[in-house]
C-alpha cells in the first residue's frame, strides 16, 4: 500500500491522513453549496464572498505561527491544539442566525491553522526521495475526501438542510483526533546550531508562497462560480454529480505525475501543473456561457482537477528541498498562510467578479483575470527555480 516506506512512516503518513482527510471532507461538503446557502441570509454577493473566504483568512493569519510554534514544540501537540477552534468555529456556523454570525464561525473554524504542521510532520519523517510520493499518498485519501464532500454534500443539504453540513464537520474533526492522539512521534534530533536555527523562512519560500496566493484565489472563484452556473445548466436534481468525472480523472492523471516528479522532476511537475491550469480558465469560464455548450464546462473542470492535483502534490515537496531541514514548519508555514490568503480574496473576488448572475461581460472579465493570475504565478515560480530543479536544500537566507 505504501511502498519504500517503514512501517513508522506508513503510520506517520496514515494517521496525518486521516486528520486532514476529516478537515477536507467537513470543509468540502460546505463548499459547493455555500454560494446558494448564503442567499439564504443575504442578497450581497459580496456578504456571500466575505463568508465563503472568512474560512481562508484565519487560516493565513495562523498559518505561520502554528508551523513556527511546531518547529519549536513538536508537530502533535500543536496539531491538536489547532483542532480545537476548528471544531467550536463549526458549531458556531450551524446556527448563525445571520450572514455575520456565518463569517465569525469561519473565522473561527480558520483559525485551527493545522495544515503545514501536518505536512511538515510527514516531510520531516520520510527521505527527500520519497517526498512527493509521501504527499500523493496523502493525497489521495484527502482526493476521495474532497470528491465525496463536492458530491454528498449537495444531497445531504437537501436532505438535512445546509446548516447540518457544519455540525457534520464540527463532529468529524472531534472523531479525527482519535487516532491522532495515538500517534507515536518523536521531533528529530537537532544539533545545538540547527536549533537556534529552527523556524527560520529562506527567501525563495515567499515566492512559492506567492504562487500558491494566487492559484488559491483562482482556486476558490471557481467554487463561487462553479454552484452559480452548475445549477444554471445542469439544474439542481444533477448539480451534485457534477464533478464526479472531472475529480476521479483529475485525480488519477495526479496520482500518476507523482512517480515522475518523485525523479528529480519536482520543477517540471510545478511548471506542468500551472500551464494545464492557465489551460484549464477559459474552458470553465468562458467557452460554456459565450456559446452554450455546457459540455465545454465538463471539458474544463477535468483540465482543472489535473492540474489543481498535480500542483497540490509537488509544491510543497518543492518546498522542502528549498528549506533547512529544521525548519519544515516555518516554511511551509509562510507557503500555506499565502495560500489562505489567496482563498480569502478568492471569495471575495468571486462575489464582486462572478456576482450571481451571469452574463457575457462577467465571464469575460473573470476570464481574463484569472488568466493574468496564473501567467503570473508562472512568473513568480520562475525567479526561485530559474525552471531548473532544486536537487538540495537551500541554505538559510
Amino acid at each position: 500500500m505504501m511502498p519504500g516506506f517503514d512501517s513508522n512512516q506508513k503510520h506517520m503518513i496514515g494517521s496525518v491522513a486521516v486528520i486532514e482527510v476529516m478537515r477536507m471532507f467537513g470543509i468540502f461538503l460546505v463548499v459547493p453549496v455555500f454560494t446558494l446557502y448564503g442567499k439564504e441570509f443575504t442578497s450581497s454577493s459580496l456578504l456571500i464572498g466575505i463568508a465563503l473566504g472568512a474560512y481562508g483568512l484565519t487560516m493565513a493569519l495562523f498559518q505561520a505561527p502554528f508551523g513556527i510554534l511546531s518547529d519549536r514544540f513538536g508537530r502533535k501537540n500543536v496539531i491538536l491544539l489547532g483542532m480545537i477552534p476548528y471544531i467550536i468555529g463549526n458549531l458556531i456556523a450551524w446556527h448563525p442566525f445571520n450572514i455575520y454570525g456565518l463569517i465569525i464561525g469561519r473565522l473561527v473554524a480558520g483559525s485551527g491553522a493545522v495544515t503545514s504542521s501536518g505536512m511538515a510532520m510527514v516531510q520531516e519523517s520520510v527521505p527527500p526521495e520519497r517526498r512527493n510520493l509521501a504527499m500523493a499518498l496523502l493525497g489521495i485519501p484527502i482526493g476521495f475526501a474532497f470528491m465525496a464532500g463536492i458530491i454528498l454534500g449537495p444531497i445531504i443539504s437537501s436532505e438535512l438542510g445546509t446548516d447540518s453540513l457544519f455540525l457534520l464537520s464540527a463532529i468529524l474533526g472531534a472523531l479525527s483526533l482519535v487516532p491522532f492522539s495515538r500517534v507515536r512521534y518523536q521531533k528529530p534530533d537537532y544539533s545545538a546550531e540547527e536549533r537556534r536555527n529552527a523556524g527560520r523562512i529562506e527567501r525563495k519560500a515567499f515566492f512559492v508562497g506567492g504562487v500558491g496566493f494566487l492559484i488559491s484565489l483562482y482556486m476558490m472563484v471557481f467554487f463561487f462560480y462553479l454552484p452559480v452556473y452548475g445549477t444554471m445548466a445542469f439544474g439542481a436534481d444533477g448539480y451534485e454529480f457534477l464533478l464526479l468525472i472531472p475529480v476521479i480523472i483529475g485525480g488519477i492523471i495526479a496520482v500518476a505525475a507523482s512517480g515522475f516528479a518523485d525523479r528529480n522532476h519536482s520543477t517540471l511537475f510545478s511548471i506542468i501543473s500551472l500551464v494545464v491550469m492557465l489551460a484549464a480558465v477559459p474552458f470553465v469560464f468562458f467557452f460554456p456561457t459565450s456559446s452554450g455548450n455546457r459540455e465545454l464546462f465538463i471539458i474544463g473542470t477535468v483540465v482543472f482537477f489535473a492540474g489543481y492535483s498535480i500542483y497540490e502534490i509537488v509544491f510543497t515537496p518543492l518546498l522542502s528541498k528549498m528549506s533547512r531541514k529544521d525548519s519544515y514548519g516555518a516554511n511551509i508555514g509562510i507557503y500555506n498562510t499565502m495560500q489562505f490568503f489567496g482563498q480569502f480574496l478568492g471569495g471575495v473576488a468571486g462575489g464582486v467578479l462572478v456576482t450571481l448572475k451571469l452574463d457575457q461581460a462577467t465571464v469575460l472579465r473573470t476570464t481574463l483575470f484569472l488568466s493574468i493570475l496564473v501567467i503570473a504565478s508562472l512568473v513568480l515560480l520562475y525567479i526561485p527555480t530559474r525552471f531548473r530543479e532544486v536537487r538540495k536544500q537551500a541554505p538559510s537566507v
